[in-house]
């Protein structure tokens, strides 16, 4: 803005080039406005709806502002974007507000037209956290960010669609020369990424070659499998192809499809209407594609757990051969298009060709045996023969040399071909070398003049199996004497790799033994739950029938002291029958979490909760036992927590609580019998290495699968992650190495006299380490031969007190309290010496045990059978607009969940709904009673308007 003119930069100080001509400089004042620089510079942006769209944004009520206030860069950088012909977008300010071209807004999909103006976080939350960071570093580092490949469900052809993108982030400059924002360019690659997905997918399926024992079904569903999005489900049939004039079809396996189902027929004729045997009938031809209707509800649908909207019918066949048909489900979020027939033509041709693979070969293996028969023909014969065979062939002169071999045997035996150096028995060469005795041992049989000998030997060679380590290859071998004039000419031998074969027979074997195995210890498992359930349950019916007597017995008694004999012995027992029902509860937990574990249906649900609180509330279930087998038990915190200022943490304090229980269970029991009973547990946090706050010679429980980190989670929060450590170390029998081995196994438990002496299930410490595993830990013991240490750690995060969740929740108990308080009158105070309850209960049992408990308690209880009862009875309360003349009085209402005609929620619904009208004069409170406790189950209560929930009968 100064009066002194620069010097042009375009002379670079060269005298001989003259300098450009300077125009008379106009006062600003007296300047005419360029477009970008007038108020409303929007009027020179292309003349598009998008554009006008861009125009009608209330920029007003947005981060940045009315459009006249824009900055010159902004402007600028927004001209480009209507201009550019890519889908781009530019994320303006520190907030990154979104502003977009028409071409873009295609690929927002359903965060269209809501983002314009709306910063990136609030259009894309959910790619908020991948994409935060590209911004950072592209602003740090002034240089563009690639994404690439990101998945986006796009809504758009009328349907949420599977889709992918790259793109990239270029920094842009404000007129201060900061970065003022991002501008973002993108393109689709969904038919790159699905194409690829699919083609991965068809590399996975082999043709199988030589001799083999898989089935059609083994090769084709574990292959259909892979790719869940693209194939939603499947039916695989296969065709009789013996009976052309009655064409059978019988399904060899499924996907997603239960057994039974209406569109599962395992057995038809082709010519019958039963499920989808029509319409295979129809697609005998080639390809058919439909809709999806209701026959296929019930359908277990994979890739995104939603219904596919189409279906396809694929014929398998080659060369005219029909092998059978597929039945597909396509991927529910996308078309139905030319791609997507593509797609099921390759599945059909690569299919097809499996199964005219299995065939062929099987056909190849019935020909050899032919051909295995046939060897006693003349030379010439045999060699013809031979080297069109599919099976390895020597000839073998008695001195041991090769006469002749084809081809398929130098493949098999790796055996130098005859252009390099052979020797007299070389062919030996190619056994292992433990198998090499037994070849010289069928030789010596063969030239002795053994008709012929069948033999299987292992080669140098490494076969590679489909799972497991490699392993030397294995041939079958049958080999005779060719004779001529009684005498023994040359050795023929015929060679079939079985190296599969043997393979496929040592893991059948395997699997076998483990079925056994497993079968053995269900059994035992049963045995053993039978004892541990009958034992308490006779105890218990011992001491029913004794305290049932006591009656009869204390009609006779007289004096004082007899009386609280009676008194006395009817206490104990009654401690007896609560003790056994507990055992036979803990009993019930394992098998119920074990059968949860094993349906992948235990949830791991975080909460915020003090350690020592959590040690503590689980200490005290067992203080009556630990008191009464007088065991010193004492609770050390870790310095850990200290150094780490550890206070609240987030983890299921319900899931860790029960592993803690497990172990503790096990230290009582181990150490109530011993002389010297202490029990000491440690607790503490720490942000790394978990495996460091514990001793060097703890035995770690051997993970089934890698530790996932499960703290990742939307409802884990951001706080630091830390690991929650716990120990229990007591002075009871201890364990042998041995004994340690066989801890963590199902059903299993360290030795026979564990059971004998102490009882159990065998689960608990199974169930422990699986509950680790779904927390993110692990899980050890040590011990010397005398007391024993269990170690456990969690992951977990740090956190503070409140939690949006249980906030939520208590401001709506204290809301309903507030309200109920707020309503009463004077008059209406409940007396706490005579509560009036109602009891909406179905079971009688249930309801003799609870009244006889409430009114002990001094309550005056009523009685409903189900909801339409307790609402009749509100009619009678002072609680009804319309109020009898002889009014029950009603304080509170316990209410079971599961109830004929009107079942708990249904009639709490009910009740605050006639409240909410005014029918019911004042609030009244609703305890739930139920076993039902699961944490939906418990919002569920809340939302129908029970603000109390208790675990129940």
């Amino acid at each position: 803005m100064g009066s002194t003119t620069p010097t042009s930069k375009l002379t670079n100080g060269d005298p001989t080039i003259e300098p450009a001509k300077k125009h008379p400089a106009i006062p600003l004042f007296s300047r005419p406005k360029s477009a970008l620089e007038r108020d409303d510079w929007t009027v020179d942006l292309p003349s598009t709806e998008h554009v006008s769209f861009f125009r009608a944004t209330d920029w007003s009520a947005s981060l940045l502002g009315p459009l006249e206030s824009w900055s010159l860069a902004l402007r600028l950088q927004t001209f480009t974007l209507f201009a550019d012909s890519r889908s781009s977008c530019i994320y303006w300010g520190p907030d990154k507000v979104a502003i977009y071209n028409e071409h873009f807004a295609v690929l927002a999909g359903g965060a269209h037209p809501y983002l314009m103006g709306k910063t990136f976080k609030q259009g894309f939350p959910e790619l908020w956290g991948d994409i935060k960071d590209k911004f950072d570093l592209a602003e740090m580092t002034g240089v563009s960010e690639d994404v690439m490949e990101i998945p986006l469900f796009t809504e758009r052809n009328g349907f949420v669609e599977e889709t992918y993108f790259t793109g990239l982030f270029i920094p842009i400059r404000d007129m201060d020369g900061r970065v003022g924002g991002h501008y973002n360019s993108t393109h689709e690659v969904t038919k790159q990424i699905i194409a690829e997905r699919r083609s991965s997918m068809f590399k996975r399926l082999t043709i199988p070659s030589h001799l083999h024992e898989g089935t059609l079904s083994e090769y084709v569903i574990p292959f259909l499998e892979s790719n869940p999005r693209d194939v939603t489900m499947a039916l695989l049939y296969e065709v009789d192809e013996e009976t052309s004039n009655d064409c059978q079809v019988f399904l060899r396996g499924s996907i997603g499809v239960p057994v039974g189902h209406e569109i599962a027929v395992e057995k038809a004729n082709l010519n019958s209407s039963k499920g989808l045997i029509p319409l295979l009938r129809e697609a005998k031809s080639g390809i058919l594609t439909l809709p999806v209707d209701q026959t296929f509800d019930g359908v277990e649908w994979r890739g995104f757990n939603e219904p596919s909207k189409h279906f396809s019918i694929l014929s398998l066949s080659c060369v005219g051969r029909l092998f059978g048909f597929l039945v597909v489900g396509a991927n529910p979020r996308r078309a139905v298009d030319d791609d997507h027939q593509q797609f099921m033509r390759d599945l059909a041709i690569k299919i097809s060709n499996v199964a005219a693979s299995i065939v062929t070969t099987e056909e190849s293996r019935l020909r050899a045996e032919r051909l295995e028969k046939e060897l006693t023909d003349r030379e010439r014969q045999i060699r013809f023969m031979a080297t069109n065979a599919s099976v390895g062939m020597q000839q073998l002169s008695v001195e041991g040399d090769t006469i002749w071999a084809n081809e398929q045997y130098y493949q098999l035996t790796g055996h130098p071909r005859p252009e390099e150096a052979q020797y007299k028995f070389s062919f030996l060469d190619v056994f292992h070398e433990e198998d090499i005795d037994k070849a010289r041992d069928s030789w010596s049989r063969l030239i002795g003049g053994e008709p012929n000998v069948s033999i299987e030997l292992r080669l140098k060679r490494v076969f590679v199996p489909l799972s497991g380590d490699p392993e030397p290859a294995c041939l079958l071998a049958l080999s005779f004497p060719y004779i001529e004039d009684g005498k023994v000419h040359s050795i023929m031998t015929c060679t079939t790799d079985v190296s599969q074969l043997k393979w496929a027979e040592s893991i059948e074997a395997r699997k076998a033994a483990d079925a056994r195995e497993a079968k053995r210890q269900q059994e035992e498992f049963i045995d053993i739950v039978s004892h541990e359930m009958r034992n308490p349950l006779s105890a218990i019916f011992q001491c029913a029938d004794m305290i049932q007597l006591s009656l009869a017995e204390c009609e006779t008694k007289t004096s004082p002291d007899e009386l609280f004999s009676a008194l006395q012995s009817n206490a104990d027992a009654a401690a007896t029958i609560l003790m056994c029902a507990n055992h036979q509860k803990r009993i019930v937990d394992d098998v119920l979490t074990l059968s949860k574990l094993e349906y992948m249906m235990l949830s791991v649900s975080p909460r915020p909760v003090q350690p020592a609180t959590l040690v503590e509330r689980a200490l005290r279930m067992f203080d009556a036992d630990i008191k009464s087998h007088d065991i010193q038990v004492t609770i050390d915190a870790e310095p850990s927590l200290e150094e780490n200022n550890v206070d609240w943490v987030l983890c299921d304090p319900s899931r860790v609580a029960q592993i803690f229980i497990n172990l503790l269970t096990n230290a009582i029991k181990f150490t109530r019998t011993e002389p010297d009973r202490q029990i000491n547990i440690r607790y503490g946090a720490t942000p790394s290495h978990p495996r460091n706050m514990f001793p060097d010679n703890i035995c770690w429980a051997p993970s089934q699968k890698k530790l996932d980190d499960l703290t990742d989670g939307p409802e884990w929060g951001d706080g630091e992650l830390l690991y929650l450590s716990l120990s229990v170390t007591d002075t009871g029998v201890g364990m042998t190495s041995e004994e340690i081995k066989k801890l963590f196994n199902r059903f299993k438990q360290a030795s026979s006299r564990t059971s004998i002496k102490y009882g159990g299930s065998g689960l608990g410490l199974f169930i422990s380490q699986k509950l680790t595993e779904k927390q993110g830990g692990e899980i050890g013991v040590s011990s010397t031969g005398k007391g024993s240490t269990f170690v456990f750690y969690v992951k977990a995060r740090r956190t503070v007190p409140e939690n949006p969740s249980i906030a939520s929740q208590i401001y709506r108990t204290t809301k309903v309290r507030s309200t109920s308080i707020s309503s009463r009158s004077q008059a209406n105070r409940v007396d706490l010496n005579k509560i009036h309850v109602l009891l909406v209960e179905d079971n009688l049992v249930n309801q003799k045990v609870l009244c006889k408990q409430l009114r002990n308690a001094g309550c005056i209880v009523h009685i409903a059978n189900h909801g339409v009862e307790a609402l009749e009875f509100i009619r009678e309360t002072p609680l009804w607009y319309q109020q009898q003349p002889e009014c029950k009085q009603l304080d509170i209402i316990l209410m079971d969940w599961e109830m004929p005609i009107m079942d708990g929620l249904t009639c709490s619904r009910e009740i605050r709904a006639l409240q909410e009208a005014g029918k019911i004069m004042r609030h009244v409170e609703i305890l739930a009673i139920t076993a039902n406790a699961r944490q939906e189950q418990i919002q569920n209560a809340l939302d129908s308007g029970i603000v109390r929930f208790r675990m129940g009968t």
